[in-house]
């Protein structure tokens, strides 16, 4: 572990309430990576922990704002930042935390990441911050991890095939996590408007050499018949698979962006789940968010997943059901895996400690 500044001193694998007052950790996305924000499973455990602790009292989650000079139409061209604040008591501590992620389409046009942003822990015993950290990677993972953990709820217990609209970051996470959750998954078609198809399927071939990976010319050649089906286009304000192409008796349907599905195929769904409904209204970019503000589902149609996850109420509960399912993303998903990799970064000396004030007079 590095230090910089006035003779900061490392904490090496010291608890974080051991850090000196006024000093932070930062952690680069290397840092992130090396700290183990790569790993699934730890994803997978951190966002099961945060849903745990939401529902036990135990975390604060305020409403995501997406701050925009735009309108929300205009979003797909014009980008967003969005703030998620939450604090959350985890199993490695207390963590009050906050991550900025902003998003801009055309950024991959000029060959950098569509999403960047930082998130920042604070620690409960002196409400001072203790960590800035890239939040690319940890973004990213606990988005597939919340479908890891609604796919053994929500789809078939023979579901073989996914059916991949969007190859982009977000869509490799999602398929790892839907592979870590479902291992008898053995079917993959891939669909995207450019060559990242070809790229994604490339790299899933090179690491789940036994599955069958292939990219295709259409949206529809990519869902058609798949047991489960994945769209996650960057910031489209636009549906990107056509109703009669999904809709059929035993789907699964992870809708990961905004509007990406027709708001009328809620109107045949038998199971709609969010991972958070008043979040998913309050963002109101999504497919279910647009058909409610249509009047094509009512509030009593959409069940939150920490109610599944918890055993209050059903996810699937026959192979012929259609099942949509599409989460907004949650801070406290966010801050309890920061914590952990947090956690990991002091034990593995990863990151940089850097003074961020002194106890000299400043004025």
């Amino acid at each position: 572990m590095r230090s910089r500044g006035s003779g900061a001193a490392s904490p090496q694998s010291q608890p974080a309430h051991n850090l000196a007052p006024g000093q932070v950790l930062w952690l680069s996305r290397q840092d992130v990576l090396d700290a183990g924000g790569s790993d699934m499973a730890l994803a997978t455990q951190a966002v099961q922990e945060a849903f745990t602790a939401w529902r036990a009292g135990q975390a604060l989650q305020p409403a995501k704002t997406s701050l925009r000079l735009a309108s929300k139409q205009q979003e797909a061209q014009a980008g967003v930042v969005n703030v998620l604040p939450a604090a959350v008591r985890t199993p490695v501590g207390t963590v009050f935390g906050v991550k900025a992620l902003g998003a801009m389409p055309g950024n991959l046009a000029q060959n950098v990441p569509r999403a960047t942003g930082t998130i920042t822990l604070f620690d409960d015993a002196h409400k001072m911050p203790i960590a800035i950290m890239d939040a690319q990677v940890i973004s990213a993972m606990r988005t597939g991890a919340v479908s890891a953990l609604a796919a053994p709820k929500l789809a078939r217990a023979d579901a073989h095939s996914l059916g991949c609209v969007g190859a982009g970051v977000n869509m490799m996470t999602q398929i790892r996590g839907l592979l870590h959750a479902l291992p008898d998954l053995d079917t993959i078609r891939i669909y995207s408007r450019g060559a990242s198809k070809h790229q994604l399927a490339e790299r899933l071939r090179h690491r789940y050499p036994a599955l069958a990976v292939s990219a295709v010319d259409s949206a529809e050649a990519a869902v058609a018949g798949a047991d489960i089906v994945i769209t996650c286009a960057a910031n489209v304000n636009q549906p990107v698979v056509p109703l009669q192409a999904v809709n059929r008796p035993g789907v699964t349907i992870c809708n990961i962006g905004c509007l990406e599905n027709e708001p009328q195929l809620l109107a045949h769904m038998d199971v709609i789940v969010s991972d958070n409904w008043q979040q998913s209204k309050h963002r109101g970019v999504q497919t279910h968010a647009v058909a409610f503000s249509r009047g094509i589902i009512a509030d009593s149609d959409v069940t939150n997943l920490g109610d599944i996850l918890a055993g209050q109420a059903s996810g699937r509960t026959s192979p012929a059901q259609k099942v949509f399912f599409g989460p907004t993303g949650l801070g406290i998903e966010d801050i309890s895996l920061a914590a952990h990799i947090y956690t990991q970064a002091l034990a593995r000396g990863c990151g940089t400690v850097l003074d961020l004030w002194s106890n000299q007079p400043w004025i």
